[in-house]
């Protein structure tokens, strides 16, 4: 069966190769206990593993969607005037986006929560009610399991706690927009300026700014045709990381093969 087709950005080689050798540690496919396990164990992991893909490609599409908007907007809104169609269709991409950028690293997460039980089960005990599984449970049972290994920092940064000096900045911005658009806000363009009028009746801007504004929100994002891609760029080098950490922790821990 062909696979989708993913961004040239999508740390492909990394994390096929974690998937893969995660997978070493748990039944194999097409056993009877894996297909009659009623906890479905290989499942959670393969398509929290897959999750991520799907949502990435997501981010992505919604970002060449946002680009191509802005390439093509009326001239009211290039005036800087208002545009409600098209203030929806780009805070809609905006939406999407982030979105589906935290559900990237909540996915990977849940994976790895599976993966830890596969390799220790008594360490992971969560799998019987996997909506208690979130980052934080994540974080905590691999910094009890395995404090040494390099995924356990990583996955340990992916909060947005102010109480923590351990937070990965470029999460931290996912976590708190998606939060304000998912739950309680949409965002506008706020555009400010001043200028400066000659002798002559001649205009020139002095200085003049965009930004995509959420209330309550301190995180500045510049509102032009790179917003997204931008954050797009931050997600990717966070998720490169995590993958080639989980590849490295996943090829350590392959399971011992038994001499017949």
């Amino acid at each position: 069966m062909p696979d989708i087709l993913m961004p040239a950005s999508f740390p492909e080689i990394d994390f096929r190769a974690y998937g893969i050798a995660a997978s070493n540690s748990f039944l194999p496919m097409m056993s009877d206990e894996n297909l009659f396990d009623p906890q479905e164990k290989r499942r959670h992991f393969d398509w929290s593993w897959q999750a991520v893909r799907y949502r990435y490609r997501s981010c992505a599409e919604c970002n060449e969607e946002f680009k191509t908007l802005l390439a093509n907007a009326s001239d009211m809104w290039n005036a800087g005037w208002g545009d409600e169609e098209l203030a929806y269709k780009l805070e809609r991409c905006i939406y999407q986006f982030f979105t589906g950028a935290l559900s990237i690293f909540d996915s990977f997460a849940f994976g790895l929560y599976f993966y830890g039980n596969a390799l220790q089960p008594t360490s992971f005990p969560l799998i019987s009610t996997p909506k208690k599984i979130d980052r934080k449970r994540v974080g905590a049972a691999f910094q009890a399991t395995f404090p040494r290994a390099s995924i356990t920092g990583i996955v340990l940064s992916l909060q947005s706690d102010p109480t923590l000096t351990t937070n990965d900045a470029r999460f931290v911005v996912t976590d708190t927009v998606r939060n304000l658009v998912g739950h309680r806000i949409s965002g506008r363009r706020s555009v400010r300026g001043a200028g400066t009028t000659q002798e002559d009746g001649t205009h020139t801007t002095d200085w003049h700014e965009e930004n995509w504004h959420l209330p309550g929100s301190s995180i500045p994002l510049n509102f032009d045709e790179d917003l997204l891609q931008k954050q797009l760029d931050n997600i990717t080098n966070l998720l490169a990381e995590l993958s080639a950490a989980a590849r490295d922790f996943a090829e350590q821990h392959q399971p011992v093969q038994v001499q017949p």
